[in-house]
């Protein structure tokens, strides 16, 4: 019995890590697709009301001849309260035909809230985040 597990338990060895290696390996073209380019202004220098600041950026796409290419398409902005919480969708907006976006972020009474923007993967492109934006009071 245990000559026969023996035989069988190294082809079945070498059958699982052959189709486990090749699972877990990432599929072709995964790690080579292009990222977007966001530049975004910083929301603490436009404040727009006691707890309102404005977020302004740009989406672009890089193309083969190493230009930029405006994004058209839905950004997500999204937030989170601590930092092991998770990222939320707040809103979805529209960039026009500059790629440009604009909205409002605001500020917890207490606590911190981090913000960012995410471009979902498309068109062979893939997801690209903004940069995090932490905004609170200060109490000074």
């Amino acid at each position: 019995m245990r000559m026969i597990r023996t035989v069988l338990a190294a082809p079945l060895a070498a059958v699982l890590t052959l189709g486990l290696g090749a699972t877990l390996q990432a599929p072709a073209g995964a790690a080579e697709r292009p990222k977007r380019v966001i530049v975004e202004d910083n929301p603490k220098d436009h404040q727009v009301s006691f707890s309102a600041f404005r977020l302004k950026g740009t989406v672009s796409q890089p193309l083969a001849d190493l230009t930029l290419k405006p994004y058209v398409g839905v950004v997500k902005l999204q937030k989170k309260a601590c930092g092991d919480c998770r990222w939320k969708v707040v809103k979805k907006m529209k960039t026009n035909d500059r790629g440009v976006f604009k909205t409002r972020i605001f500020t917890p009474f207490e606590g911190r809230w981090k913000w960012r923007v995410k471009v979902p993967a498309s068109d062979g492109y893939a997801g690209t985040k903004g940069k995090i934006w932490t905004l609170y009071f200060d109490e000074s």
